[in-house]
């Protein structure tokens, strides 16, 4: 066995994909100049106007 073959397909496909970001902060950064991220309050208040939960499956009763 050649040492490709020892490798898992998934490994050499991550490898082959994207260059990993330099370690330091420069994945940090790309994260953080691509999108800012909502206040964690507002981000929980969107979710929550965004759909109503449905109701727990057994709890109600009336589904019988």
């Amino acid at each position: 066995m050649s040492e490709t073959e020892k490798k898992p397909a998934e490994v050499v496909t991550m490898e082959n994909h994207a260059p990993a970001p330099p370690v330091g902060g420069g994945e940090a950064r790309l994260l953080e100049n691509h999108a800012p991220q909502p206040p964690a309050e507002e981000q929980i208040t969107t979710l929550e106007n965004h759909a109503p939960a449905p109701p727990a499956l057994g709890l109600g009763g009336g589904a019988k």
